[in-house]
Formats: structure tokens, sequence, C-alpha cells
């Protein structure tokens, strides 16, 4: 093999990831690279210049300034669930996908609702509370967190069902689905009790132990040291 072509093998096995790597979204696209091994960097670095967060370049890439976007090659992307089955096609052959076709689309939808609803009752509303909390002198605002989490509670409900009447999660192979439940599970795995609500759930809680034990999800689960 010739020097160029192992630089193009070499380019074409690569991603660049913009975001922060403490997001959960960024981490589910990090999650699916380490399970098909593919080479990624993550960052504000973005196609070989620093793109600030909420600025006009950034704008360009996303029309709302939100993270992800995925760069391969000369592709780029925006939106977790479609940056996930793009790398899937892209990088897994057919014949390796254990996936049947009703089930890809069972997957894709709950990789929706996933994305617009679980994510929205269970961090934005509910645990960046306790990462940003907007009290008085910094405080988290514990009327606030109660008042939530009753909608964080039916999330949990929602996945508990899917995990026990559908075939999207906790297959075999991981699907999308999984992947961008795993990290918005850890996370709240994370909080002191009586916040960590994934306690009350003992399907949730397997699942989320059952998703740790694989080795791509334990790499990068890892909450920062300033939680």
């Amino acid at each position: 093999m010739t020097s160029q072509a192992s630089a193009e093998i070499k380019a074409f096995n690569k991603v660049e990831i913009y975001g922060p790597s403490f997001s959960n979204f960024v981490r589910s696209i990090m999650v699916l690279c380490e399970e098909y091994q593919i080479d990624y960097c993550t960052g504000l670095n973005f196609a070989g210049e620093m793109v600030e967060l909420k600025s006009e370049q950034h704008f360009k890439l996303h029309p709302y300034g939100k993270f992800p976007i995925v760069k391969h090659q000369t592709f780029i992307l925006c939106e977790t669930a479609s940056i996930c089955r793009y790398i899937q096609t892209t990088f897994m052959p057919k014949s390796s996908l254990n996936f049947t076709t009703h089930q890809m689309a069972r997957i894709d939808a709950f990789s929706a609702i996933i994305s617009i609803y679980l994510d929205k009752a269970l961090i934005r509303d509910y645990l960046l509370e306790f990462v940003f909390p907007k009290g008085d002198q910094g405080n988290v605002r514990l009327d606030v967190v109660e008042s939530r989490q009753q909608a964080a509670r039916e999330a949990l409900v929602i996945i508990e069902n899917e995990l026990q009447q559908s075939d999207t999660l906790n297959n075999e192979q991981l699907s999308i689905a999984d992947v961008l439940l795993a990290p918005i599970l850890h996370y709240l795995s994370g909080l002191p009790a009586p916040f960590n609500l994934i306690h009350d759930s003992l399907t949730v809680r397997n699942y989320l132990n059952s998703l740790m034990a694989r080795e791509s999800v334990n790499k990068i689960l890892i909450a920062p040291k300033n939680w």
C-alpha cells in the first residue's frame, strides 16, 4: 500500500465532532465512534479553524447554534440522531447490522422522542439546574427541581415501557437509541438522593448497568471532576 493510499484510508476513518465533550449528545457520537473503532476528535476547532459557540460561523453550521456537528471528509452534518445514522451506514457493512427494516424505523422513531422530549425533561429542565444553578449565590433552586421531578419521572416511565415492550433498546447490538440514552441516564445516575430518580426504577438501573458493561460506553461516560 502506498503512503498516499494509507493517508486516504486514515482520513476516511476519522470524523471531527464540533462541541464540548461534556455534552450528552456529543458523548453519544463519541460512544458510537468507540463502538465502531472510528478515529475522532472533539472540541471547538472545526474544519481547521476555531469556531466560537453562537458565533456567525457556528450559525452557518447549525441554524440554531446547536451541537454536535460532524465533519467527515468534506461532508458536514448536524443533529445527533442523523449523525449517528450516517456514521452507522457509512462505517458498518449492511451485513453486520442485525436490525430489520421495521426495527430500524422504530429505533429512529424512538431516537426522535429521546432527542426532542426525553432530553428536555431529564437534562434541559431537570439535571442542568444542578450543573448550572440559577438560584441566589449560585445555589440550586430546589423548588424548581421539585416542580420538574414529575415530568422527569414520567420520562423514565417512558424509557421503562420501551425496554419492556419494544425492541429498540438493549439488544445484542448497540442501537442509535441506546447511544442517545446512555449519556443522559449516566449523568442522572450521578445525582445525589433524592434527586437520583433512576434509583426508583430497577428496570432502568439494570439497563444502564448493561450499557456501562460495554467497553465503548464505559470508556466515554465518566463524569467531569467538577461535578
